[in-house]
C-alpha cells in the first residue's frame, strides 16, 4: 500500500512539474492584440503616428494590423467602435482623429511596419523597417506616399 502511495505522490508531482515547465516556456508577455493602443517609447511595441512632421506633436502608439483607422475594434460597443484619435497631451494636434492627419511615424516594434492610403491595407504604403535596424532605411521619419492620407497599417512580423 505504501508504495502505491508514494508511486501516485510521485506521478502527482510529475504532472504537476510538466504543468510548470509548459506554462513557463510561454512569453513573459504576450503580444497584445491587433489594433490595441500601447504606450510611445517603449521598445518593442507598435508603431507611433505623429500629427506633425519629424515625429512632432501629439502621436498615437498601435500594435499590429489595424484595417481601418475610423474604427478601433479594441474599443466597441453595441453603438459601434471609437475611432482612433491623437492622445491628449497638449501637443498640436491633440484629440484629432488618426485618419488622414498623420504626417510622421516612428516604428518601436521589432517587426516592418508599413501605413497605407487606403482602408483595408490598400493603396500606395509607407514602409519603416523594426526599431533600431542597422540598413539604409530609417524606422522613423516623415510620411510620403501617405502624409495626411493614412487609413491604415499593417505588421508584417519580417525583421
Amino acid at each position: 500500500m505504501k508504495s502505491l502511495s508514494s508511486f501516485k505522490s510521485l506521478l502527482i508531482a510529475a504532472v504537476a512539474a510538466c504543468g510548470f515547465v509548459l506554462t513557463g516556456a510561454m512569453p513573459a508577455s504576450a503580444l497584445p492584440p491587433d489594433g490595441t493602443q500601447v504606450t510611445c517609447g517603449t521598445a518593442g511595441q507598435g508603431l507611433g503616428l505623429y500629427y506633425n512632421s519629424n515625429n512632432a506633436g501629439s502621436k498615437r502608439c498601435i500594435f499590429g494590423d489595424v484595417h481601418n483607422y475610423d474604427a478601433n475594434p479594441t474599443n466597441c460597443s453595441s453603438q459601434g467602435c471609437a475611432r482612433y484619435a491623437f492622445e491628449l497631451d497638449g501637443r498640436n494636434g491633440q484629440g484629432t482623429y488618426l485618419k488622414n492627419n498623420a504626417a510622421s511615424a516612428y516604428n518601436y516594434s521589432a517587426y516592418v511596419v508599413r501605413i497605407y492610403y487606403n482602408s483595408g491595407w490598400g493603396g500606395t504604403w509607407d514602409s519603416f523597417p523594426g526599431y533600431g535596424y542597422q540598413g539604409s532605411a530609417k524606422w522613423y521619419g516623415n510620411l510620403n506616399g501617405t502624409y495626411n492620407n493614412n487609413a491604415s497599417q499593417r505588421m508584417l512580423y519580417e525583421t
